[in-house]
Order: C-alpha cells, then structure tokens, then sequence
C-alpha cells in the first residue's frame, strides 16, 4: 500500500474513531434510560419505544427507493468536475424527499391516532405511547427531509466530522432527557423529544457541512429534473424492496411478539434488541468509515485497491463484531445483573445471545453490501432477502401458533435465515458482481470464524477467573477483552499489508 493509500486509511480510522465516541456518547443514554424506563414506567410501556422506532423505519422503506443510491450519483458526478448533473441529482432528491416524507408523515399521524385499533396496548399507558409515536414520526419527517445534506460528508470524505456532530446531538439528546424526567413525572414519549432534537442538531451540522465542503449544492428549484428522479427509484427500488427483507428478517420480531404473545414478552425482547442495537451500530461504524474510500476506488477503475479495501474492512468489522459477541457470551450475565437486576435476567440474556448470534456471520460482511450500490447489481440479493424474511416471518409463526415454541421462535429463526445469507449468497453474489472468482471473500469468512471460536474460549476462560460483581470490576474485564481479543483477531485474520496500515495510523500524532 502507498502512502496515498495509507492516509486515506488514517481518515477512515479517524472516523472510526470519532464515530465511535458519539456511539459511546448513545450508549450511555440508553445504559440509564432502559432500567430508568422499566422501572418507573414499565417493561411492557419500553418496548413501545423500540416498536415506535421500527414503525419509522417501516415508513423508510418507502423512502430508500430514492435515497439509497442518491449519495453515489451525487459524489460520482461532483467527482467527475460535473457540478451541473450533482446539482439536479440533489435537489431532485431534495424535491421529491419533502413530498414523499411530508405525504407518509400524514398517513402516520392517523395511524397514532388510531393506534390501539392495531396493536394491543395497555389503557393506562394508551395515551403516553401516541404521543410517543408522534414525535417519533416528526423525528423521520425531519430527517428524512433533509437526508441528502448527509452527501457533502460522503464527497469531501469528512465523515470524521459528521462523527463530532452526531456525538454533540447525542449529549444534546441526553441533557433533554435529564431536565424532562428530572422536572416531570417519568413518560415515555420523552425519547421521542429527545431523537428530534437531536435530529435537529445533525441536520443543522450536515448543513454547516454542505456549504464549506460543497458550496455548488445549494437548493434550487431550477435544477430539479423528474428524468434524475426516475433513474434514481428504478435503480433504488430494489434497495428498497431489500430493506423489506430485512425488516422481514429481524424488524417485525417486536410486533409479532405483541400481537401473538404478551405486551410483557415484547418488553423483554426489546431489553435484548438493545443490545443487538449496539451491534448493528458497530458493524455500521465500519461500514459507512469506508464508503467513501470505497466510493473512490470504484469511481477511478482501481479495481484492485478496491479489493483489498473491501478485503481490510471485512477484518476490520469481524474484529468488532467477533470481540463484542465474545465479550457479551463471557460477561452478559453479569452486565445484566448489575444493569436490569430486577428482570428476568437468565431470558434476557439467552434471548440477547441468539440475537447477536447472527453478528459473528455479518461481521465481516456488512461493510461488503455497498458493493450493491456501486455496482448497481441488487436485483438478486433483494430477492434472497425477502424470501429470506418470508420464511422468518413464516417461522415465528408456525413456532409460536402450533408448536408453542414461544419467545425463542422469534430469535432463533432470525438467526438461522440471516446466517445463510451471509455465508452463503451474500459472498458468493458479491464476488460474482465484481467479476471476481466465487471463493474471493471466503479465507477472510473462515478466518474470521475460527477468530470468533478462539475469542469465545479464551475470554470465558477470563470471565472464571474475574468474575465481576461491580461496575468498575465489569469494566476493567471489558478492557482485559478487547487487548486479548485484539491480540488474538489481529494474529489470525491480519496479513502484513494490513499491519502496515495499522502502524501507519498508530504513528501518527494526530488521528
């Protein structure tokens, strides 16, 4: 690797880096939020907050069509020195997000109204989860809306800064939630206040970003250009149609834990899928870090430092997600003892460890599905989603309805389906796009899983001997975790190109 090559690097591990305090930054709001919740509200009132969160995204698979590939027409065109064509890319995107996000925003707000015609809620906290879902709803509006500003960061490469951004909107969030449940009784639809003002703040930023960065993209009527619009839902239709498949996969578990079993077991699930949450944020960390080195690489016909590019954030999102998985599996029981010490701690925890099951096989592969965008080839893996959803969603409910598996059904058939796809399609469909042999992204897949199985003997071996009881005992075995897990991914997955890399970025003085 030149050292072109090495500092496009040392950006993206800044961003790694910076993005991953804002991380820290929403972990910490939901490390006091959730036990606060259950506690002075209930169990079965927090899993309308994750419920609400996935209704949003329901409604941003209608939007995806035309977003999902806006951000790689704009940055390929602005690229290229044609500002002209970037310019109708955005506003067209901009145009048609104000009128598909206001029009879905308003078939939205009656259904809170008429909420408790579709799910099964509680009278006493009816009134407390459409104001919820409310602010919820004006959260996606508002970021909707705004999404394509979110392109300037992609174009200049200045994720690293979008990062700062997101973590002063989550301390922004978390000072919200403070003064609202210090002043007022406890409710739940303050997490929706706070997600809008946070919103706010990253919109204002992605704002600020635009006009330094992109002084070109600026809203003008002028440059919408229905032809820009047309080309950008054909192409993004599938995405969006992809998106259904992964709601299929693991967005309906909540609803059809609320509709087939009880408000309770909902409520439970959701205590795990936060968890699940946190490794979905890791892996997508990774994955938006090196889109746009990745963006660059196909853009100027490099293909292969587009490989090994594709190839290092493949190591580097199973590093994350092989240390987390590890780590929960040898202190997940002592993390919820000492987080939510008065639920179900031995569900929670068996229901958390079938969740993130699915991570150890995703790990490595989800910085891998911007390939779909760049090549413009998701036809066939939005169809093996959504059969794939199908047959989750078919699952869950033969389990439960005739068979009484109960709660388990809904993890376990989610982990199933997600880790053939990406074991199976997902690489062997990737490399054939790329025109590359079928067995390309496999030494890194196994490589990655015998990292995974060394991971989990050696820190459950760390978690007999620590045993922690306390906080500060949890933390100082959390970071016992991540040097030996380090140690031991970067011995088995790393090559010497990729410790060059590393040693580059470690030497450097500003990060």
């Amino acid at each position: 690797m030149g050292t072109d090559s090495q500092n496009g690097y040392i950006r993206v591990f800044r961003s790694m880096l910076i993005t991953a305090i804002a991380f820290i930054v929403n972990y910490g709001i939901n490390l006091v939020l959730t036990p606060f919740i259950t506690e002075n509200v209930s169990t079965e009132a927090y899993g309308y907050v994750t419920m609400a969160k996935n209704f949003a995204q329901y409604a941003v698979l209608i939007t995806t069509a035309l977003n999902s590939f806006s951000s790689r027409y704009i940055s390929i065109e602005y690229h290229k020195g044609n500002k002209k064509k970037a310019s109708q890319y955005f506003n067209s995107v901009f145009f048609g997000d104000v009128f598909i996000g206001s029009a879905i925003f308003f078939v939205l707000l009656l259904f809170t109204l008429f909420i408790n015609v579709f799910l099964n809620i509680s009278d006493n906290v009816l009134r407390d989860v459409q104001t919820l879902f409310f602010f919820v709803f004006i959260n996606f509006w508002l970021t909707t809306i705004f999404t394509v500003f979110g392109t300037a960061a992609y174009i200049a490469n200045k994720l690293d800064v979008t990062g700062l951004f997101k973590a002063l909107s989550y301390i922004a969030e978390a000072l919200v939630l403070f003064v609202v449940f210090k002043l007022f009784p406890p409710k739940v639809f303050y997490v929706g206040v706070g997600l809008c003002v946070a919103s706010l703040v990253v919109v204002i930023s992605n704002f600020f970003i635009t006009k330094r960065n992109t002084p070109d993209l600026k809203i003008q009527r002028r440059d919408f250009s229905g032809k820009c619009v047309k080309q950008l839902v054909v192409n993004g239709v599938w995405n969006s149609l992809n998106s259904l498949g992964n709601q299929l996969n693991s967005g309906l578990d909540l609803l059809v834990c609320n509709l087939l079993l009880t408000e309770l077991a909902m409520g439970q699930l959701a205590i795990a899928k936060t968890i699940e949450t946190i490794f979905a944020g890791l892996l997508q960390l990774v994955a938006t870090s090196f889109q746009p080195i990745l963006l660059r690489s196909y853009a100027a016909g490099e293909k292969n430092k587009l490989l090994y590019d594709l190839k290092f954030s493949m190591k580097i999102g199973g590093f994350l997600s092989n240390i987390a998985f590890a780590g929960f599996i040898a202190f997940g029981l002592a993390y919820y003892r000492l987080w939510i010490p008065n639920q179900d701690i031995s569900l929670v925890y068996g229901l958390t460890v079938v969740t993130v099951l699915a991570n150890v096989a995703s790990g490595p592969m989800v910085p891998l599905y911007y390939i779909y965008t760049l090549t413009v080839k998701n036809r066939i893996p939005c169809i093996v989603t959504i059969i794939g959803g199908l047959a989750n969603v078919l699952g869950m409910y033969v389990g439960i309805k005739y068979f009484g598996f109960g709660i388990y059904t809904v993890v376990w058939t989610t982990a199933i389906v997600m880790s053939i796809i990406n074991l199976i399609t997902n690489p062997i469909y990737m490399a054939k796009v790329l025109g590359l042999p079928l067995k390309t992204f496999y030494p890194n897949i196994v490589r990655n899983l015998i990292s995974c199985f060394l991971l989990v003997g050696a820190l459950n071996i760390l978690s007999h001997i620590l045993q922690p009881t306390s906080w500060g005992g949890l933390i100082v075995a959390i970071l016992l975790s991540a040097i030996i897990g380090a140690l031991i991914h970067f011995l088995v997955v790393f090559e010497k190109g990729d410790w060059n890399n590393v040693k580059h970025f470690l030497r450097k003085r500003r990060i």
